[in-house]
């Protein structure tokens, strides 16, 4: 009987304090990751936050050639550029500008020999350090999948009647980064063999303005 009560007395410490580890291991977890955020973002180190009342768009578009610019796909008040802000609507300094998602389409004119392969953002230069002093940068977007190509029908007239046209439509998730005060261009890249350039893009940029 002495040998089965001293069985059951260490059984029953060893669940107590199997318990007690149990309860304590939570807290200690808790700790440890509370730590690491406090020293991770000090006052004396902060990391940029996302202001997430302020979502920024920006819609550019870039045209060259008579069929393009006289088709007005543009409009009178979009431009290939535009400035990230310096402060956000409700007054917060803008730190950077990153860019999380670009899509749109493009189309050339007159020119079956001619392929559009890429749409650029070009900024001035993010990172401190610029190497091979270069003092700007692009960041491009490449146009995948086919192209649609068809000759417009002869009865919408001038511009765009009996016109041959290619359309190419393109959308990418981004982690571009500018800073505040830059001018960012859309450009594009085609290819050709032959004939004239005639040709346009057009683009939505969204992203989130980081504070600090």
């Amino acid at each position: 009987m002495r040998l089965v009560k001293q069985a059951l007395a260490v059984l029953g410490s060893v669940v107590v304090v199997a318990t007690i580890v149990t309860l304590l291991a939570p807290k200690t977890v808790h700790a440890i990751v509370a730590t690491a955020v406090e020293v991770m973002n000090t006052s004396a180190n902060p990391v940029p936050t996302y202001d997430s009342g302020t979502r920024f768009q920006a819609d550019v578009c870039n045209a060259s050639g008579p069929v393009s610019v006289a088709a007005g796909y543009c409009g009178s008040t979009t431009s290939k550029t535009f400035v990230v802000p310096s402060f956000t609507s409700s007054g917060a300094t803008v730190k950077r500008l990153f860019v999380d998602n670009v899509a749109g389409f493009c189309a050339n004119f007159n020119n079956p020999n001619l392929f559009i392969k890429v749409v650029r953002l070009s900024g001035q230069f993010v990172p401190d350090s610029v190497p091979n002093g270069d003092s700007a940068a692009g960041h491009y977007i490449p146009i995948v999948g086919p192209s649609l190509s068809y000759t417009n029908d002869p009865g919408f007239g001038p511009p765009l009647g009996g016109v041959p046209e290619t359309d190419y439509s393109f959308g990418q998730t981004t982690h571009f980064a500018f800073n505040p005060g830059d001018t960012v261009t859309l450009r594009f890249n085609y290819f050709y063999s032959t004939g004239n350039f005639d040709g346009m893009c057009t683009a939505t940029v969204e992203g989130t303005l980081a504070t600090q």
